[in-house]
């Protein structure tokens, strides 16, 4: 990507692919990164220095989570592990009978929820010790692909469309249970900061605008990380990633065609499109206080084994008028 004041690249950057980044949530300089290279990184952005990392999995790590002082990650190998405060060792917290493939952790309740391939759901207290750790298991129909927790407000993405929104401190029954809108397999969901509805995408270059029961606005969806060819083909590329922003409550989604746009869910359009990474946009996330735009550059091997450009992750600022919501007239 060309060179921008408002753009940097961050030094030492994972050596394969990259599942997840993502913010402290009140610290504003604090990313963490797990990638298919079996590692967990910490990085301080506004140093441009990669603080600590670790190598304790045993494969891929898929996804990661910050808690209040230490952070989680899981993957591949099904095994849950905590990094300590000081980020110099780890412990093993619980594991799935299948790969670990999403997870969150709730601030408002100081749980750690967790979602597999294995079709289970499962909660943890990180301040217990190994198997004391888990608190519940709920079994699910399918996979689960994706989850966010907002307040004590669990959303659960399924393989086979299903969306399932809990109460974190009580699983037994799922307060809605409802299909996506979206026509193909869900890659991404997360919650709206104020708990209304949630956003999710898919691999079909679409995203969906959802309310919850209650919630007196409609539903939509839209296409959006969609190319014209020079034969006229509409190419149609996943939607990987979507990241709310903490103060004004616009959303950043990221797909495969390398782009990432800004839109406003409020008054139904796109404020922002920032074009032009090297590869697929794996990850995203905005900061504690929505000045910074972390992004991942990095092939998501929608098109197969291919070669493609090195793996990056890229720090854009944010400005304040970027991110609020526009009028309609505007």
């Amino acid at each position: 990507m060309s060179s921008n004041t408002k753009q940097y690249e961050l030094l030492q950057p994972p050596t394969d692919g990259i599942s997840q980044l993502k913010f402290h949530k009140t610290e504003n300089n604090k990313l963490l990164v797990g990638s298919w290279d079996q590692q967990v990184r910490l990085y301080d952005v506004h140093a441009n220095h990669l603080v600590a990392s670790h190598h304790d999995h045993k494969a891929a790590v898929l996804d990661i989570a910050f808690g209040t002082s230490c952070a989680y990650s899981g993957g591949l190998d099904r095994r849950l592990l905590l990094w300590e405060a000081d980020y110099t060792r780890t412990r093993e917290i619980g594991k799935h009978d299948g790969e670990i493939s999403t997870l969150g952790f709730g601030h408002a309740s100081g749980l750690l929820a967790s979602g597999s391939w294995d079709r289970t759901l499962r909660t943890w207290d990180p301040k217990a010790q190994n198997s004391a750790a888990l608190i519940k298991q709920i079994d699910v129909d399918e996979r689960v692909y994706s989850i966010s927790i907002e307040g004590d407000v669990l959303a659960v993405a399924l393989a086979g469309r299903k969306i399932l929104i809990y109460d974190i401190r009580k699983l037994e029954v799922p307060l809605e249970t409802r299909e996506s809108s979206l026509k193909y397999p869900t890659r991404c969901i997360r919650l709206m900061p104020d708990r209304q509805g949630f956003v999710c995408s898919s691999v079909e270059g679409r995203v969906a605008v959802e309310y919850l029961n209650g919630v007196d606005k409609s539903n939509y969806a839209f296409k959006c990380h969609r190319q014209l060819a020079d034969n006229n083909i509409d190419l149609v590329y996943p939607v990987n990633a979507i990241a709310f922003h903490p103060v004004h409550h616009t959303f950043v989604t990221g797909g495969s065609d390398g782009v990432v746009s800004l839109w406003d869910p409020e008054h139904k359009k796109r404020l922002k499109q920032y074009q032009g990474y090297a590869s697929s946009v794996a990850s995203l996330d905005l900061n504690a206080s929505g000045s910074i735009l972390a992004v991942a550059s990095s092939y998501t091997y929608d098109e197969g084994e291919k070669n493609h450009p090195p793996d990056s992750i890229w720090i854009r600022s944010i400005s304040e008028n970027e991110a609020k919501p526009k009028s309609k007239k505007s």
